[in-house]
């Protein structure tokens, strides 16, 4: 409840951040790593079900297009007539065993090459006719036997989830917290050699700390971009406007007002 709390408080105003301005840094860091724990957590929430829409419309294409052929020990075994085309020049599938097509096709923006034991998929970078063809080839070795259909790739998305999710959210949870942090220390490197002319200077650490928290309502926004799938919108843009808004904000707040003396009174007319 106490967490919950502080990111409601970060979020709600920069007067707030006088409440951790002196907190030590490992408990910032702490408080970052929980952060992105629960971040990365929304993100991935968001991402399973897209990955099973994408992968549920790339099956359905795949039974009105895919040829009968079969994955056997890590090779295609298939009686249809090749070079197999099928598809458009927005997704082009190929099925070759014989070795007379090995590339690419860059007439067709997205597409998949099988071959005797590989596969190759490409993407065109841009629409145009002359644009760089970006491909990568894999081995079929260690892929499940079995008729490669509709069923088949279900299959398939489903296994890697299992496998993959665990470690991707790892990966979700390091990269953005390390990111969150060398940003958060490089403002503090900057912003404390001009806080040397201010009046009441921030100390180091508490930059620091200030930065660190300060990443807490730009994380959220982000997340919930993420999770709507605005992709219309420039969301590093608006994660770095927030960061920079709550970063001044919070960082002005934490100052020690000056103390008025007397004299400093204006005389009463």
């Amino acid at each position: 409840m106490k967490f919950l709390r502080t990111v409601a408080s970060l979020c709600s105003g920069f007067q707030h951040y006088r409440d951790v301005r002196d907190v030590p840094v490992s408990s910032a860091i702490k408080y970052l790593l929980i952060l992105m724990v629960l971040v990365s957590l929304v993100l991935m929430a968001s991402f399973v079900p897209w990955v099973f829409g994408r992968a549920e419309d790339f099956a359905a294409w795949a039974e009105g297009h895919f040829p009968a052929f079969t994955l056997k020990g890590g090779k295609v075994v298939t009686q249809v007539a090749q070079p197999y085309y099928s598809g458009d020049e927005d997704f082009l599938f190929v099925l070759d065993t014989t070795g007379t097509v090995t590339n690419a096709d860059p007439k067709a923006a997205f597409g998949m090459l099988f071959m005797e034991d590989s596969f190759l998929m490409w993407a065109r970078s841009t629409n145009a006719p002359t644009a760089t063809v970006q491909s990568r080839r894999s081995q079929l070795q260690g892929f499940p036997d079995g008729i490669v259909n509709g069923d088949y790739i279900r299959r398939l998305i489903r296994s890697f989830l299992w496998v993959g999710l665990p470690f991707l959210y790892v990966i979700l949870v390091l990269v953005g917290t390390l990111t969150c942090l060398l940003q958060a220390y490089l403002f503090s490197v900057v912003a404390s050699f001009t806080e040397r002319s201010m009046p009441s200077p921030l100390s180091m650490n508490q930059l620091l700390s200030v930065a660190i928290h300060a990443v807490t309502p730009a994380a959220i926004i982000f997340a919930v971009y993420m999770s709507f799938r605005l992709n219309e919108v420039n969301l590093w843009l608006i994660y770095l406007v927030a960061y920079g808004i709550f970063l001044i904000g919070g960082t002005n707040a934490c100052r020690e007002l000056p103390e008025k003396h007397e004299d400093d009174t204006p005389p009463v007319l």
